[in-house]
């Protein structure tokens, strides 16, 4: 065999052993779904009382500018010298929705889940509270409000996007077209296809997201909040394909989880297949072209 082809033949050999993996994606909301607060109104709290009941805060949470909202809350805090270190301790320990510490890390260790954050917080919030509770390595990533003190201590955070498609969706973050766009790129880029994808969440931003789920994902709503409320009095006219899971803990969760069949398939069960047929091509390929017989 010439040099030329030889290297055409690894080159085709490389290729065929980039084969596609098979997996599980959890996407999580933040507040009221991992944590049992929401981190910005937490934070807001330790401006005092008659300044977060000011007209010129109201006028802009009326008029649905949370962003702007929360922008003008960390520079009143930086103006009332409330410190970064403060706000970091706050965010600290702001305790978990029970039992979705140990969820994450049993999906992260035990199941090999690939697991991400779609949140409406920030990444300082987020990254804090997650590296607090020894999470960190267990996200592949976190989708949230770009944020960073800045050279005088105060909090600066950033829209994620701008976005007006989505109507079910603020225009700083659309939870839907953050995960379809993770989903894909994971497809694109590293060959990794989901068989199952969990959205977990609360509130009405999470909505969104889980309309664009297919036959075979899951909608998971926490009781009792918003998210839930809205699926089940509207579920014939959204169109949910997603199979429904209403929580109340992590450890519900959890237990709904781990008794699905979908899940009784390890990800060594799920690859077997492929598996043999990747080692199959792999003895082709050392064993070179079949001669011809005459």
């Amino acid at each position: 065999m010439s040099s030329s082809s030889a290297a055409v033949a690894e080159a085709v050999a490389c290729c065929r052993l980039e084969k596609q993996q098979r997996r599980r994606l959890a996407a999580f909301d933040f507040d009221h779904t991992i944590v049992a607060q929401n981190t910005d109104t937490v934070v807001r709290d330790l401006l005092p009382p008659e300044v977060v009941s000011s007209r010129a805060l109201n006028e802009l949470v009326e008029n649905d500018c949370w962003t702007e909202y929360m922008s003008e809350v960390f520079r009143l805090l930086h103006e009332q010298q409330v410190t970064e270190a403060r706000i970091r301790d706050t965010i600290r320990v702001i305790p978990e929705v029970p039992g979705f510490v140990r969820l994450i890390k049993h999906l992260h260790k035990k199941l090999n889940f690939d697991m991400i954050i779609i949140s409406d917080s920030n990444s300082v919030f987020i990254d804090e509270w997650v590296k607090a509770h020894n999470l960190a390595d267990c996200f592949v990533a976190i989708f949230t409000n770009p944020a960073e003190f800045d050279s005088n201590g105060q909090l600066q955070v950033r829209p994620h996007h701008q976005q007006s498609e989505c109507k079910l969706s603020a225009s700083n973050l659309c939870k839907g077209r953050v995960l379809e766009h993770f989903v894909i790129e994971q497809d694109l880029r590293r060959s990794i296809r989901y068989d199952h994808v969990f959205y977990v969440g609360d509130g009405n931003n999470d909505i969104c997201p889980v309309l664009r789920q297919r036959a075979c994902d899951f909608a998971c709503a926490r009781q009792g909040f918003a998210m839930e409320k809205h699926l089940i009095r509207n579920r014939n006219k959204l169109k949910l394909r997603a199979h429904l899971l209403v929580w109340k803990s992590g450890f519900d969760l959890m237990e709904q989880m781990l008794a699905l069949p979908q899940m009784q398939v390890s990800q060594v069960d799920l690859e077997t297949a492929e598996g043999q047929a990747e080692m199959a091509r792999r003895a082709s390929a050392v064993a070179g072209p079949t001669k011809p017989t005459n």
